[in-house]
């Protein structure tokens, strides 16, 4: 899914190129994979992502406040680990849109 910058920093670019390439290395910070390079397990170009954690500070914290680029917030992640780090949302994102769906069809289905 393409990034909508609206909701980032204007900066994001550039503090994502500094945690993807420098901090990191050029690595997965969970799995290692090398950015470019076959994914060792997926075997997949491994294209490295910075995903938001939602580590807690004092006012709390929200992984979809795209706002909070604490650097203990963030996290240079393969395409892999970053969905796995997302599944419990794309699921209820998932669900959530197919009640609105079965919600939409059901007057259609009984006037």
């Amino acid at each position: 899914m393409p990034i909508d910058y609206k909701r980032y920093p204007v900066a994001w670019k550039r503090i994502s190129r500094l945690i993807r390439f420098r901090r990191a290395q050029n690595r997965c910070e969970w799995c290692g994979a090398e950015n470019g390079l076959p994914h060792p397990v997926t075997g997949s170009r491994v294209v490295l992502t910075v995903a938001h954690l939602g580590e807690p500070y004092a006012a709390g914290a929200d992984k979809h406040d795209k706002l909070d680029i604490r650097a203990e917030n963030l996290l240079a992640m393969c395409q892999a680990c970053h969905l796995r780090f997302d599944l419990a949302d794309h699921i209820r994102h998932r669900r959530e849109n197919r009640e609105l769906q079965r919600q939409k069809c059901e007057p259609l289905l009984f006037p």
